[in-house]
């Protein structure tokens, strides 16, 4: 039964890749009560769904008689897959689109015990309900015409991961470009609130500690600004005072800045951290979960109008 052709096995993924996607389509949009389009993808298919039903039906076939094996092997792997999806959508996205943190027993958010129990009972129910009669129907149907309909569906498939892959990236580029910035803004928050509580000494003491690191943050931004730090820390022409009052006031005008930058990235994340949230539900950023959270409440305003 589990001695399959190459293109029977890819014929068996893209049924389970729509089949997944008419399952969490209508379970997500039944609970939203408004139709909801699930996945990574635009198109009406789930590639976790299809790369996990034949990961499951590849190491469980063999053990068919074996219904404890089945359950066991079955849980084992698909939970090995749901850890390297999520592993990676973190590492190449910047993103999570499932979140088991809040579950008692989990790993890195990725994986939890629950879910490997019922992927366990998924098994079982693939190996001796579903797939004996998916697989009879696809084997019966014309060899000319399934490998037509899997050669369009291939193609339709791979522009729309490059399509939904370059979406992603360019969310990836912007939430980076949100974390440096965050980050950079806390650092002249704290050294604006250091000058504050600080005396003529230290505040000079800070003045040139923090010199190299002005340098190097403005490295790659506009001559002038850099040119008018160097002018600021290296020119003796101000007495003290007047230097720690410069410092001070572009101090401020950096935060500032950096506050503006802020807010249009946030901005330009609108759309589609939107969109990634409307499709999936469990969609975060972990770094920007704050500014994330602005946009959950405006998917909430969405749903109720």
């Amino acid at each position: 039964m589990y001695y399959y052709h190459f293109h029977q096995w890819l014929s068996f993924f893209y049924f389970y890749c729509l089949f997944g996607w008419c399952f969490e389509s209508t379970y997500v949009s039944l609970a939203k009560r408004q139709f909801v389009n699930r996945g990574f993808m635009k198109g009406p298919w789930l590639p976790l769904y299809g790369t996990g039903a034949i990961c499951v039906l590849f190491v469980t076939l063999p053990f068919q008689d074996n219904p404890v094996l089945v359950y066991f092997v079955g849980a084992v792997c698909a939970t090995i897959l749901e850890y390297i999806v999520g592993s990676l959508m973190v590492a190449l996205f910047k993103v999570r689109y499932w979140d088991y943190s809040y579950r008692k027993i989990q790993l890195h958010g990725h994986i939890c015990l629950v879910s490997t129990i019922a992927w366990g009972f998924l098994s079982l129910l693939m190996v001796y309900v579903v797939h004996t009669p998916v697989a009879r129907f696809i084997l019966n149907l014309n060899n000319d015409l399934v490998s037509v309909v899997t050669f369009i569906i291939t193609v339709l498939m791979v522009f729309d991961f490059a399509n939904s892959f370059r979406r992603a990236m360019d969310l990836r580029n912007l939430i980076i470009q949100a974390e440096k910035l965050k980050n950079n803004l806390a650092e002249r928050i704290e050294l604006q609130k250091e000058l504050v509580k600080s005396g003529t000494e230290e505040k000079l003491a800070i003045m040139r500690s923090r010199a190299d690191y002005s340098f190097e943050y403005y490295s790659d931004q506009l001559k002038d600004k850099k040119a008018e730090l160097q002018a600021a820390f290296l020119e003796q022409k101000y007495d003290t005072f007047e230097q720690i009052a410069q410092f001070e006031w572009m101090i401020e005008r950096e935060i500032y800045e950096m506050k503006q930058r802020k807010d249009n990235l946030i901005r330009k994340m609108q759309d589609p951290a939107t969109y990634e949230m409307r499709r999936n539900p469990g969609f975060k950023a972990p770094s920007l979960k704050k500014e994330f959270s602005k946009y959950k409440k405006i998917i909430g305003k969405d749903s109720k109008k």
